[in-house]
């Protein structure tokens, strides 16, 4: 009979400590890091290099959204609204002011580079030149001692870099100028899907020693148009034009040949690596 209160003392232990684990609503901090994804590597001869690489230096700008364990909300009603956060270009993110609830389940938004005003989610400013960074990761449940949350970001746009290759009876491209028109000067970026639209197909790129600009891009073909000038021993204008759809997360390298002996230009073009370029700067707020 001596057994009985012995066995309730023990379920009374266990039932008390299940209740303590339980407790939710505590404070948490929420603690972001960052990578970039690769879907796949850009050159057949670098298959062994990992798919992840560090964040460049940029501001972030992050959405939290309440799944379940509260009143969920949406990018409208949530309080945490394009939240300044900063990478430091080694997967480390600091700032924002972004306090969650344990036991909750969050989504996490972010997108870069920040806009400081944005007046629709669905819609925020992105323009030529940025590369534009995107992430989402859901089904953060928020823990005591801080939420660890890691965000793998993708490319939103691309990259292309113009090379000036001397053809047939061409010997010397010295002070010749490229100009490549059809690119887009802005767009908007949903944050809720990472859908980028774009607008005004009127951008060019002058620069043709094989530096690359990031872009954006459409997600169908794209049609360009190039024009060689001052080239030296020729008078007239070398022109030509392309059509290619080029991949959000890819970086195009494309050969611009001058060929004098049928007046125009032929283009040819290869994958490369990713490079990382100078984000914008915006002062932390």
């Amino acid at each position: 009979m001596k057994i009985y209160p012995i066995l309730a003392g023990l379920l009374l232990v266990a039932s008390s400590c299940t209740e303590k684990s339980m407790v939710t609503g505590e404070q948490s901090e929420l603690v972001l890091s960052g990578q970039i994804s690769f879907a796949q590597t850009n050159t057949a001869s670098a298959a062994s290099k990992v798919d992840m690489q560090p964040l460049p230096e940029t501001n972030l700008g992050v959405y939290v959204l309440t799944v379940s364990g509260d009143a969920q909300t949406d990018f409208t009603t949530t309080s945490w609204k394009n939240q300044l956060f900063h990478s430091d270009a080694s997967g480390i993110i600091t700032g924002g002011d972004v306090t969650l609830r344990t036991g909750t389940t969050y989504d996490i938004y972010a997108y870069a580079p920040r806009v400081e005003a944005v007046e629709d989610e669905h819609a925020i400013a992105v323009k030529h030149g940025d590369d534009v960074l995107w992430a989402r990761t859901p089904g953060i449940v928020a823990t005591a001692g801080g939420t660890k949350a890691q965000l793998a970001f993708t490319h939103c746009g691309a990259q292309v870099a113009f090379r000036l290759v001397a053809g047939s009876a061409v010997t010397d491209l010295s002070g010749a100028s490229l100009e490549v028109g059809g690119f887009y000067k802005s767009g908007t970026l949903d944050i809720e899907t990472g859908k980028v639209t774009v607008s005004d197909p009127t951008q060019t790129i002058t620069v043709a020693d094989g530096t690359p600009t990031n872009i954006l891009v459409s997600g169908t073909t794209m049609t360009f148009t190039v024009a060689v000038t001052n080239v030296p021993g020729y008078s007239q204008t070398f022109t030509g034009s392309f059509s290619r759809e080029l991949v959000p997360g890819k970086s195009y390298l494309y050969d611009v040949t001058v060929n004098s002996n049928i007046g125009g230009i032929t283009v040819s073009g290869q994958l490369v690596d990713w490079t990382d370029m100078d984000m914008p700067e915006f002062p932390l707020e």
